[in-house]
């Protein structure tokens, strides 16, 4: 392994990967906050060539587009039980590398790609939009334009390197939904079985095509959305069904892949969180299953809307679940939450969220005081 990556500003991925967003723009992965490139406008191999954030870690600096994994790695010390992207790159990538690989600017292998070739998706997430939900961009009646010239440009670009891909991301959108995901998964398999694959799915459907081809993988990673349970779980992931999900989970289980839950913590779900993964750690799902960090945006539904008494009780009862001890991922994503509700600096404005959520509910024709009685009885004048 380089040297390198044990010095905390260094990530593999500006060195061995990319991240496609459904409208064609390009970014390191889904913690960056900036985007590196467009390929509607540029050819990908431009974007990659030019990536600024390779002589950056160079040159010792921590680009604040990896403030993300910087934040979620701060009360770190040398234990590699986090959630941060950087350090999961890292443990998958680091032997897969040419040892020289890091020492200059102008290298790249691809070894790893996050492919999000659209919006389609079933759900329409209260924290989703149009441009990563198809569903959204139905009820606000906005129409995504897609590009298959530079579509067919990345294919090209990733089928020519598809045998060196180590590393797989697959995400969406709704990634079982997507019909390039199954000439992608058929081609990588043929070349490069052993490939490590990693699916976000909302698990609403098995049996698209899709999912037996990433179930022909031996090394597959599910990460599954979840936020709450029920009927709250079906206004947060509207579209969705809290028993078709269950029968899902448990289709997954059965496999003998491994499972994580891709869990965010917001004004809807500050008190059901700790509820939800009690259940799901009743099922049998370990503690290093859990993979929870605050909800950055829309700004609407960030849990710093809450009152101020509401949050002085999420950070006793955050400081509850620490003192736990539950370790592993479980652990870390406590104490990132906690650390994001003390340190963080945030323009509250709880009139906004309500505003918002009550507009949405009109579109739907849902009454959120009905699933969230609790909520509404703390912040609601």
């Amino acid at each position: 392994m380089s040297r390198r990556l044990l010095d905390k500003n260094f990530c593999l991925i500006p060195w061995t990967g990319f991240e496609l967003d459904p409208d064609g723009k390009v970014k390191n992965c889904i913690i960056s906050t900036d985007v590196i490139g467009d390929t509607h406008k540029q050819e990908i191999e431009d974007i990659i060539a030019n990536n600024p954030l390779r002589k950056k870690m160079l040159n010792g600096e921590y680009p604040t587009n990896c403030s993300g994994c910087y934040l979620q790695e701060k009360n770190l010390k040398q234990n590699f039980d986090s959630i941060s992207s950087r350090i999961y790159y890292t443990k998958q990538l680091a032997n897969k590398i040419t040892p020289t690989l890091l020492d200059k600017d102008d290298n790249f292998e691809l070894k790893h790609v996050d492919l999000r070739w659209s919006n389609s998706c079933n759900q329409a997430c209260v924290y989703c939009s149009s441009g990563y939900s198809s569903k959204w961009a139905q009820e606000l009646g906005e129409k995504i334009s897609r590009n298959k010239t530079s579509t067919e440009k990345i294919k090209k670009y990733v089928y020519d390197r598809i045998d060196g891909l180590e590393n797989v991301y697959l995400a969406g959108g709704e990634p079982l939904l997507m019909k390039e995901n199954r000439g992608f998964l058929d081609l990588l398999y043929d070349k490069n079985p052993n490939a490590n694959i990693r699916i976000n799915t909302n698990l609403s459907k098995t049996e698209t095509g899709v999912f037996e081809e990433v179930c022909k993988f031996k090394n597959v990673h599910w990460t599954v959305s979840v936020e709450t349970m029920e009927d709250q779980y079906e206004y947060v992931r509207y579209h969705g069904n809290w028993k078709d999900f269950l029968k899902n989970l448990d289709v997954i289980k059965n496999l003998g892949h491994k499972i994580s839950f891709n869990m965010l913590y917001f004004v809807l779900n500050y008190k059901s969180i700790f509820t939800t993964v009690e259940y799901l750690q009743r099922l049998g799902f370990h503690n290093n299953s859990f993979v929870i960090g605050p909800l950055y945006g829309p700004s609407w539904l960030n849990v710093l809307n809450l009152p101020k008494n509401v949050l002085d009780r999420c950070r006793e009862e955050l400081k509850n679940q620490i003192e736990k001890k539950p370790g592993f991922l479980l652990q870390n994503s406590w104490e990132n939450c906690l650390s994001y509700l003390t340190d963080t600096e945030f323009s509250a404005n709880i009139e906004l969220t309500l505003n918002e959520i009550k507009k949405m509910d009109l579109r739907r024709k849902i009454d959120s005081r009905t699933v969230f009685p609790e909520f509404y009885s703390e912040v609601a004048n």
